[in-house]
């Protein structure tokens, strides 16, 4: 049924006339008869009993006009609701290398699916990605979980373990995981302090009262499993760095630790951002 059919019923009811009506609807009289002919089929009930002096409402059409105006009403706020979605159909979202390169990719294609530009910003740090979140160069962060004020939307998307990454001749290869007091007295290769992951493997060995031994500190871009595979130490990664890990020298072996963990979370600049891009990138 049109939506132009209520309203004509309501302007002819208001008018008490249908020539007034439909020189107030623009529109042709025989035009705005059919119009509420179709109501009145629609409803299976006469509306309205028409005389030479005008219009007048029947019981059904008291009742339909009283109806009338909160169901235009709310057909007015759903109309205004999809086309302020309409208009939100790209976002910025900021994420990290380890998800760009495996977690994303999927998620943005199913994006692009149903109609929604995604422009993916990847920086090397959570905080990093975070700070764009804040400034408002991107709607939508997928990152590691952190404290954020409440103005923003977050909610956990997944969480995985930690691996620590040996050569295969190390003696520890052949284990199923392994714990910190087994690699303490370990070299290792990690990316600058303010990497999360480090600061994980940091706390652990705090935990344990041993000392981190930092051999070398590369920066973020570099492929940390490439020195270990050169001989170069041990280190930890997520598991997504390892999917496609490729490299005979080298072995993934579970980090056995409760902090060997890392939640990944939407952040969003406002909850309907966050609801509209969640059901996307939730981990199924």
């Amino acid at each position: 049924m049109n939506i132009d059919y209520f309203r004509s019923f309501v302007e002819t009811v208001n008018q008490k006339s249908l020539s007034k009506a439909s020189e107030r609807l623009n529109i042709s009289q025989p035009a705005l008869s059919k119009q509420i002919r179709k109501l009145e089929d629609f409803f299976d009930a006469p509306l309205l009993v028409r005389s030479t002096s005008g219009v007048v409402l029947t019981e059904a059409g008291e009742l339909v006009y009283k109806r009338l105006p909160q169901i235009l009403g709310d057909l007015s706020i759903l109309q205004n609701d999809l086309n302020c979605l309409k208009e939100i159909r790209s976002y910025r979202i900021g994420t990290l290398p380890s998800l760009a390169g495996n977690y994303i990719p999927s998620r943005i294609l199913k994006l692009k699916e149903n109609g929604i530009q995604v422009e993916v910003v990847i920086k090397n740090a959570s905080q990093e990605v975070f700070e764009l979140l804040k400034n408002g160069e991107i709607d939508a962060a997928i990152i590691e979980e952190m404290p954020v004020n409440k103005s923003y939307w977050q909610k956990e998307i997944f969480e995985e373990p930690l691996y620590a990454i040996l050569r295969t001749s190390h003696q520890l290869s052949g284990k199923q995981s392994v714990q910190i007091e087994e690699i303490s007295d370990e070299e290792f290769v990690l990316y600058p302090p303010f990497c999360t992951i480090r600061e994980s493997v940091s706390r652990m060995f705090h935990e344990q009262e041993k000392e981190l031994k930092i051999i070398r500190e590369i920066d973020f871009g570099d492929f940390l499993i490439g020195y270990v595979a050169a001989g170069s130490g041990i280190t930890v990664v997520p598991e997504m760095s390892i999917k496609n890990l490729g490299n005979s020298f080298v072995k993934a072996i579970p980090l056995n630790h409760s902090l060997a963990k890392r939640t990944i979370s939407l952040i969003a600049n406002s909850i309907t951002t966050g609801k509209a891009l969640y059901p996307f990138f939730k981990k199924r």
